[in-house]
């Protein structure tokens, strides 16, 4: 079974290789497992430690929908060039990439190149679509709505939707910022006086048309940073509930280490081949 492997920001297919060294050796022999760099490089990332040497890359150039569009072709052109892959095991970042892909093939009605993905520690999803959440963002430009602002009164002067959509940025990207300078986001001034192109587009349940069908199984560590445990139950909540498995670990924002756990993970990989087959 071929796996597409793809690292966090600030990162390499090397780095992953090494962070997922305990987990290979629970794999059966007939995993291939396929390790790649994203196309920009960059700084070194969060929780990327100080002995790891670089180069260090990135998916993204950036979480605008032309990023995010960009990202989405390299990968699919990875897919295409060096597959065919059965399934892919994203981190961070990574795994964020891997649900916006999937999210815009099966919007497009086209087809996708792998059968599941096993995400760990997932990042916020982003759309490659413009018009995603476009309505609420005008509104709250109009009123030049500060959404990092925690002070300002919720629900004062909002509808639900636009109470959802600030509670989201708040609890994942807007506290990561707050907590990490690292963090990679963009100035949250971009949703007030930005370029409408230039606003990441986040991806959560209200603003899809259709939740992802395909399986996967999301991983995360129970001692990561809350803001970071927020964008992975984000990230599983834009998948079909009957198509998702979730495994908890006791580390933070990596790849699980204990065999009882790995195995947890492995357990749910066949699931996901089951379901394929089904």
């Amino acid at each position: 079974m071929k796996i597409l492997c793809l690292h966090g920001v600030g990162s390499s297919g090397a780095i992953l290789e090494t962070q997922m060294a305990n987990f290979r050796r629970e794999l059966d022999p007939s995993y291939e497992l396929v390790f790649v760099d994203g196309p920009f490089e960059c700084e070194r990332g969060p929780g990327v430690p100080e002995y790891r040497t670089g180069p260090f890359f990135s998916h993204t150039q950036g979480y605008s929908p032309v990023d995010i569009a960009q990202a989405i072709g390299y990968l699919e052109d990875i897919l295409e060039d060096e597959g065919p892959f059965d399934g892919i095991f994203g981190f961070s970042q990574g795994a964020a990439l891997t649900l916006s892909y999937f999210y815009q093939q099966q919007a497009t009605a086209n087809p996708l190149r792998v059968k599941f993905a096993c995400l760990f520690s997932a990042a916020m999803p982003c759309s490659p679509d413009v018009g995603m959440g476009d309505t609420i963002i005008s509104k709250l430009r109009a009123r030049e709505y500060n959404i990092a602002d925690r002070a300002r009164c919720n629900g004062q002067d909002l509808t639900m939707a636009e109470q959802e959509f600030v509670n989201v940025l708040q609890q994942t990207v807007v506290d990561a910022a707050d907590h990490d300078p690292l963090f990679p986001w963009i100035d949250m001034d971009v949703y007030r006086y930005g370029e409408q192109d230039a606003i990441p587009r986040v991806m959560y349940p209200s603003l899809l048309a259709q939740k992802i069908q395909i399986p996967t199984i999301h991983v995360w560590g129970q001692n990561d940073f809350e803001y970071m445990i927020r964008m992975a139950e984000v990230a599983r909540s834009i998948c079909e509930e009957c198509m998702v498995k979730t495994v908890l670990h006791t580390a933070w924002h990596d790849i699980p280490k204990r065999q009882t756990e790995i195995k947890a993970v492995l357990r749910r990989i066949d699931w996901a081949m089951t379901q394929c087959q089904g």
